[in-house]
């Protein structure tokens, strides 16, 4: 992975530490930072050849602005409870945006391999948070996908919560350790 496709997946920490408590918060923020990044880096590339940085960068926020917006609207329509448990993460989704237009080697498709690290991020920490935090997995699945899926939640009841898991501080620490054992595991052996 290169630094700035892990700056631009980790750009969006605070939508990552707010929205993973759930499994499905986690699925969510997810994919909404995927295709946020991707149609971004879409829109975005053929302004590149005409704007310079700081435009560049204004154009980010404005088309940023609106795809969270559009996003913000669609997933009300889809989920009020899912909504208003990510409606404060939503509008930071638009920061790794940013620092995908600050990015001068993005192509059209720049926002792919960022968007499926944040993806990944966001599944992986959403699992592990509930997981541990909360001794189940699904909890709120009705949320994402209807009224049939209200008895998909699994209790892991030979787990006991460990309940600082379930909030920011827990997902920081957390986000820390699987960021250790990524770089433990894929050390380089350039000098």
């Amino acid at each position: 992975m290169n630094k700035s496709h892990s700056v631009i997946a980790l750009s969006g920490l605070v939508a990552l530490l707010g929205g993973t408590d759930l499994l499905i918060k986690a699925i969510s923020v997810g994919l909404l930072g995927l295709i946020l990044l991707i149609l971004c880096g879409l829109l975005l590339a053929p302004l590149r050849r005409v704007l310079q940085s700081n435009a560049l960068l204004l154009a980010a926020l404005l088309i940023g602005g609106v795809l969270v917006s559009v996003a913000a609207v669609l997933l009300q329509l889809l989920s009020a409870e899912l909504y208003a448990s990510l409606a404060l993460c939503l509008p930071l989704l638009l920061l790794p945006c940013l620092v995908l237009a600050l990015d001068p080697r993005a192509t059209a498709l720049g926002g792919l391999k960022p968007g499926l690290i944040f993806a990944a991020l966001a599944l992986l920490l959403g699992l592990l948070r509930e997981g541990f935090g909360q001794a189940t997995l699904l909890h709120h699945a009705d949320w994402l996908f209807g009224p049939t899926a209200t008895g998909w939640q699994l209790s892991l009841a030979s787990l006991n919560g460990v309940q600082l898991l379930t909030l920011a501080p827990g997902a920081l620490i957390l986000l820390g350790l699987l960021l250790a054992a990524a770089s433990f595991f894929h050390h380089d052996e350039r000098p």
